[in-house]
């Protein structure tokens, strides 16, 4: 199994510090005499980069590395006349489908979703793959076993000279089970949104209109046979879709960075119980017209790495705080010493007031709140009788007097949001006062907009709500600023929180097989790969303008670092008891900056690599966060390069 390394570097001096968590290592060396036989856990290539940026003894001293395991496959390139694209073989998915510049399609796939919409991922096999200068054959089986779940399909994605695709699915079901949904998803990109489109329907009737420009709350076209959009002056790409009734959704409600439209409407009642032996056959055909000679061969404009630059654009550092732990009740010295230091706004606590654990978790949160010396935001969702709830509640804050900085009364409508700032606003002087949808992204606050009456708007965020390999979490960033810039459309100035911000989505799941993971817990949870996402979701939260922002919880494996004596755990989480998670170092170094001001940094290509500037009185630095799992070079300000190893996040001082 090949290993990779990724190291996050973030402060000044020549020195560098190896913390190995998996390994109870520590060791102190000088940079300009690392070499691979100090430590042959770094591979060659990452050494050839600390030796290739002249920068690299100035621009960092700490390093903490940790060596995971890499499955991923290598994607596949391929062209069909003046259309480039890649097929990923781990997921089936074909993905960034463009013609020159233009991105025609962000991707397609063909995902298992069970009764509960949980997608059972496919292990695909027998790949052919034919590839020429300017056209290709690719075929494969893909088998998605999950408990009941038994379907195989087979596919195969064909690319002439003309720029013409076509995708097949041909599956089968080996088992008796319930789906809620089976087939395609064609996935438009986020960019295509004000273009104009026009869309054929199942019965042949053509209408023109245009993607939506804000996120919209419920589906823009329904009954779809064909898409045909411009992508530029003159030049638009269609994509017509057979075996089934599509329909399309806008993905950005859940952060996705794809408008997608997929089959069987939502309409249709389900699950489906789809019995063994029962066959879905379905076809995407994709073409463009226009002008296609011109992007035949087209490379683009070569550039040494990837430029980042900064604007003039300023808005405030976001207030940044942490759930309190699912796993514990209470906060050790060293752990609380630890979160001190990370000088945070505020804990964020749910309740449920008539609840048997309400007052234990009430009083905890509390307790760890003063020893943080922070605020809370404490959520409460009242039951069938809400002034018993409410009695609760403000007894016991009239005895132990919590510093509350925001109620959020979830899911409560005007009369319980009117009961609870009755109850509370003398318990708490001046809270602010939010009712939160009961949900899991920016969709329910979209579709069911706040009453004016709410003084604080809040939604919560997670980039697993359709898809968990890495790649398209990165591509969740950038959307999380445009829920942001959709949401100023209809609350106005409001303060804006977005919280809580988990790595895992908290939908309920199945119950874990033995030895796996609890469905609300990611492995990544610990690694690298998620303090880069961090940086990034700070970046486009920030430069969008939210005031707040609830990050994970304090300690455990939905944490920032683990506790010191976890309960009984599957070993497939990698942690060592007490060790703080990359993410933690990420929070530490923003947390210089509290009170300061973030500025708008962009990148030539934000999939790969994103700085987040920062700024307070003379000081100003950026984080720069390699998102991928392969090296990266970015260029800062039209400076010297940085070589950044897979994951990487380095600290750069800026002018």
């Amino acid at each position: 199994m090949r290993q990779w390394a990724s190291l996050f570097r973030i402060s000044l001096s020549a020195s560098v510090s190896f913390f190995m968590r998996q390994h109870d290592w520590i060791g102190s060396l000088r940079l300009d005499s690392l070499h691979p036989g100090d430590c042959s856990m770094i591979p060659r290539h990452v050494m050839k980069l600390f030796r290739s940026s002249s920068s690299a003894s100035a621009i960092l001293s700490i390093v903490i590395l940790a060596v995971s395991p890499l499955h991923a496959a290598d994607p596949i390139s391929l062209r069909a006349g003046p259309l480039t694209m890649l097929f990923e073989p781990d997921h089936a998915f074909l993905r960034y489908v463009k013609i020159g510049p233009h991105e025609v399609l962000r991707g397609i796939n063909a995902p298992i979703r069970n009764e509960l919409w949980g997608t059972v991922k496919p292990v695909v096999t027998n790949l052919q793959h034919e590839a020429h200068e300017d056209h290709f054959t690719l075929i494969f089986d893909a088998l998605c076993q999950e408990r009941d779940i038994d379907f195989r399909w087979r596919g195969k994605i064909q690319g002439n000279a003309k720029g013409e695709i076509e995708f097949t699915f041909d599956g089968e079901a080996r088992s008796t089970f319930k789906r809620n949904r089976i087939g395609f998803c064609v996935l438009h990109p986020a960019s295509a949104g004000g273009k104009p489109w026009v869309i054929e329907n199942v019965r042949g009737e053509k209408s023109k209109g245009a993607f939506p420009k804000f996120i919209s709350p419920h589906q823009p076209a329904h009954e779809i046979r064909e898409i045909g959009h411009e992508l530029a002056p003159g030049l638009w790409a269609h994509v017509r879709m057979e075996g089934d009734t599509f329909e399309m959704e806008d993905q950005r409600n859940w952060t996705d960075a794809s408008f997608k439209t997929y089959c069987t409407p939502l309409e249709i009642p389900y699950p489906v119980l789809l019995e063994q032996g029962s066959n879905v056959s379905q076809k995407i055909s994709i073409r463009v017209e226009g002008d296609l000679a011109k992007y035949s061969g087209w490379e683009g404009t070569a550039q040494e790495g990837i430029t980042l630059t900064l604007t003039d654009k300023r808005t405030p550092l976001p207030r940044i705080g942490l759930k309190v732990s699912s796993e514990i009740d209470s906060l050790s010295d060293k752990e609380a010493e630890r979160l001190r230091k990370l000088r945070l706004d505020h804990l964020r606590v749910d309740l449920i007031p008539a609840g048997a654990e309400f007052e234990a978790k009430f009083r905890a949160a509390h307790k760890q709140a003063n020893s943080l010396g922070v605020t809370l935001h404490l959520g409460l969702r009242l039951g069938e009788n809400p002034k018993a709830d409410l009695k609760r509640v403000r007894d016991l804050a009239s005895e132990i007097r919590p510093q509350v900085s925001t109620w959020f009364i979830i899911g409560a409508d005007e009369v319980r949001f009117q009961l609870a700032k009755s109850a509370l606003s003398d318990v708490s002087p001046g809270a602010l006062f939010g009712a939160p949808r009961d949900g899991i992204s920016f969709v329910e606050l979209n579709r069911e907009r706040p009453y004016k009456e709410i003084e604080v708007v809040a939604y919560h965020m997670t980039p697993q709500i359709h898809a968990s390999d890495n790649a398209s979490i990165v591509e969740t960033l950038p959307i999380q600023g445009d829920t942001v810039r959709s949401a100023r459309q209809f609350i106005g100035d409001k303060p804006l929180v977005i919280s809580p911000i988990t790595f895992h989505t908290l939908l309920p799941g199945l119950d874990p097989q033995p030895g796996e993971l609890p469905w609300n817990v990611d492995v990544r949870q610990t690694s690298p790969f998620a303090a880069a996402w961090t940086v990034g979701s700070l970046k486009f939260l920030a430069e969008a303008g939210v005031q707040a922002v609830t990050y994970y919880e304090t300690v455990g494996w939905r944490g920032i670092m683990d506790v010191a004596n976890p309960p009984d755990r599957p070993d497939k989480f990698p942690s060592k008891r007490g060790a703080v998670y990359p993410i933690y170092e990420v929070l530490a170094r923003i947390a210089e900056f509290r009170g300061g001001e973030v500025v708008e940094m962009t990148s030539s290509d934000t999939l790969s690599v994103v700085g987040l500037a920062l700024s307070k009185g003379t000081i100003r630095e950026a984080l720069i966060a390699n998102l991928t799992d392969r090296p990266q070079l970015a260029r800062l300000l039209g400076s010297e390069s940085v070589a950044l190893a897979p994951h990487q996040i380095q600290r750069v001082t800026l002018p």
